[in-house]
């Protein structure tokens, strides 16, 4: 049960910090695209903007029990937000070319959810993973 509980609070954690990450995300994506550069870029851009942030306030604050700055611990973050950042590039695709979504705005918010619950799963089972 405690186990049940700790991961309860690191979700919280989580999302707290994914709304920060999210902001920064949301705000360099539309700047970006305001300006005209490609979807695709601009994303890439701005997603990367939120890791650094994510990375940071992750492993000191919502996995600090479990985070020991190492080298295999960052690439694994790392190995993990690319995945996360090509499934939103392929969901954004979806939602402009398949679904027909023109805002940027919609497009980000349809996407973003469905990103953080796969980027919370991957950073808590391969990143900052309890060590026994």
């Amino acid at each position: 049960m405690k186990e049940v509980k700790q991961s309860f609070r690191q979700l919280i954690k989580f999302g707290a910090v994914g709304v920060m990450n999210t902001a920064v995300d949301f705000v360099a994506y539309q700047l970006l695209t305001l300006i005209g550069v490609n979807f695709a870029v601009a994303q890439c851009v701005s997603y990367s903007c939120g890791i650094l942030n994510s990375y940071l306030f992750n492993s000191f604050w919502t996995f600090k029990e479990e985070a020991k700055h190492k080298g295999k611990e960052i690439v694994s973050f790392i190995a993990v937000n690319l995945v996360s950042l090509s499934i939103s590039v392929a969901l954004l695709k979806v939602c402009y070319d398949v679904l027909g979504i023109e805002s940027n705005l919609i497009s980000k918010a349809l996407v973003t959810p469905v990103v953080m619950a796969i980027n919370f799963i991957g950073t808590k089972l391969l990143v900052f993973k309890k060590t026994k």
